[in-house]
């Protein structure tokens, strides 16, 4: 009975003591933000759509963790606006919606920098990485917007991201750069 109580205490340890990194191989990771900003990955008329810039937008990217340092996964975006005057002078309301489908590769630079450089980083809280998109989208125009009612277009993008976990599941999320659908991305960040 002595000796299966010390391995249970003796087991119970070494799970404490496990030093937990913010991302390990084997996690799943699911990034729900909201974009701060719009590119045209979808080729515009100037004649047909005014203001693009800043439209409001929500993206999801989701990612394996194939090893400590590389991730895979997919993304998807949806942004849309509305506007109540074209480039003529025309009143009218008018509105337009951009889908977005893909994949992404991420290189978790933090935690190869934490590890291989020596460097006394707080790996577990902070996660600092360089995405990689690739895919497509399309837009559907309003009715009443003259010209095409549908384009499509193609994205490769990249940039650079920070996560900070506030518990070990679920963390705050930054990125920037030239993204899936925007330039910049704020939102939350969930390890399964």
């Amino acid at each position: 009975m002595k000796k299966l109580i010390f391995i249970a205490i003796f087991a119970i340890s070494l799970f404490a003591t496990k030093h937990v990194t913010a991302t390990e191989k084997g996690d799943f990771n699911v990034y729900v933000t909201t974009n701060l900003g719009h590119h045209g990955f979808i080729p515009e008329k100037t004649y047909t759509l005014r203001g693009l810039g800043f439209i409001p937008g929500v993206t999801l990217n989701m990612d394996y963790a194939a090893s400590k340092y590389f991730g895979i996964g997919g993304w998807f975006t949806f942004s849309g606006k509305k506007y109540g005057t074209d480039l003529s002078g025309n009143n009218g309301f008018y509105k337009y919606r951009n889908f977005g489908v893909g994949m992404r590769g991420v290189f978790h630079l933090y935690q190869l920098i934490s590890e291989k450089g020596n460097a006394k980083l707080d790996a577990d809280k902070f996660d600092v990485y360089i995405p990689l998109a690739l895919g497509g989208g399309f837009r559907l125009a309003d009715k009443n917007i003259p010209g095409d009612k549908f384009a499509a277009g193609a994205i490769v993008g990249s940039g650079i991201g920070v996560s900070y976990y506030f518990v070990e599941h679920i963390g705050g999320n930054l990125e920037a750069g030239y993204l899936e659908g925007s330039y910049a991305k704020l939102g939350l960040v969930f390890k399964f």
